[in-house]
């Protein structure tokens, strides 16, 4: 029998609901030239954005790939660009972000003159991005230039040679929480001098130093390895006596107006069983009997059941009963059998839901003296 010896629950806990912050290379750029619409610079280490010096334009292009770096289902908090300017020949100007509403090509393409600053001619493979196509010669731009959403994203003013951020901002983050929700609709952002002039030359990813090149760095809430369901909050089946508990938790009880919450850490592995049910807000007195199920009731809205709601149906087992100590308690303690043996979870893949019964110190809402939490989910791994 597997038994455990289990961190502070504040550390385990906490663990769950952690920000984190990750830098990421671009994973595309190029450059498109108005002079010159045949071509192109995917493979050169400049990244344009402005007029020339005789007033044609260039529009860079880059795109991060977020799902690679990110987990799926998680928040986006803040999103920021760093592009590095590697030359220029005019003041402060402010340069914007727009999104991009069509796929494009990068090729391998390195322009002529400096950095690339002419563009070399496009290959007709479909591979390459140019002023009059997305993949050139396959696929046009409805517009040329590039399609782009008129609504600036974020923009920041860019003087001399140096390092510039691009700050977050509400459309930054909703563009970019987009892509990593539907990654095919991920096309990136031109990067646009509206006006004034001339240009300004940014490294791409293929400047040889390294540290120069493009980063956008997300800060991101990871999603609850533990989904909770079934509040007793008013968003789903309501608790019995009008006795609605705060948002995410159980319905309110005699003790607890805000209801009792079921929270969990740890890790739900078959090899390596570090799972813990953590109970608080419940009643003081009395014990509470952790439990598992392998469905949902009324499709996770639970039903009514004594003070509170009965979230857990299909095969129900008794996980253990403990003794709460200021309204909290958890299972398994140091020297109980882990989630999985008690649970007799077996089989990896397997989605189990666990929720706390207790007793309320008092009648309170129904003749009924018990409540219940909300419940949590959890998928075991191998």
């Amino acid at each position: 029998m597997r038994s455990l010896v289990l961190a502070p629950l504040f550390l385990l806990v906490g663990s769950t609901a952690i920000a984190d912050v990750v830098t990421i290379g671009a994973a595309k750029d190029n450059t498109l030239y108005q002079e010159n619409p045949g071509n192109t610079n995917g493979g050169g280490p400049g990244l344009f954005a402005g007029p020339n010096g005789v007033s044609f334009q260039f529009h860079g292009l880059i795109a991060f790939d977020l799902a690679g770096s990110i987990p799926a289902g998680s928040t986006i908090n803040s999103v920021q660009l760093r592009l590095d300017v590697t030359q220029t020949q005019s003041g402060p100007l402010s340069v914007e972000l727009h999104r991009a509403l069509q796929d494009w090509g990068e090729g391998t393409a390195v322009g002529a003159g400096t950095g690339g600053g002419q563009g070399a001619p496009a290959t007709p493979n479909g591979t390459e991005a140019t002023w009059s196509h997305a993949f050139y010669n396959t696929v046009p731009w409805t517009n040329a230039g590039g399609d782009f959403d008129a609504a600036v994203t974020t923009s920041t003013s860019v003087g001399a040679i140096g390092s510039y951020t691009w700050p977050s901002t509400s459309t930054f983050v909703a563009e970019a929480q987009a892509y990593l929700n539907a990654p095919a609709t991920n096309f990136g952002w031109f990067v646009i001098l509206p006006t004034g002039g001339p240009a300004k030359r940014f490294a791409s990813r293929e400047y040889p130093v390294a540290s120069q090149r493009p980063e956008l760095t997300v800060d991101y809430t990871p999603p609850n390895p533990f989904p909770p369901f079934c509040f007793g909050d008013g968003s789903g089946t309501a608790c019995p006596c009008g006795n609605a508990g705060v948002a995410g938790s159980g319905c309110a009880t005699s003790s607890h107006p805000g209801g009792g919450t079921l929270a969990a850490g740890g890790t739900a592995s078959l090899s390596a069983d570090t799972f813990v049910l953590f109970g608080s807000n419940m009643s003081s007195v009395g014990g509470v009997l952790y439990f598992q199920g392998d469905a949902q009731q009324a499709g996770g809205a639970g039903i009514v059941f004594g003070d509170g709601l009965l979230c857990l149906g299909g095969q129900i087992v008794r996980l253990g009963v403990k003794i709460n100590s200021g309204g909290a308690s958890q299972f398994p303690e140091a020297g109980d059998p882990s989630v999985s043996i008690q649970g007799l979870v077996t089989t990896p893949g397997s989605v189990r839901h666990y929720q706390g019964w207790f007793r309320d110190s008092a009648p309170f809402c129904t003749s009924a003296t018990y409540n219940l939490t909300n419940a949590v989910t959890a998928t075991w791994t191998p």
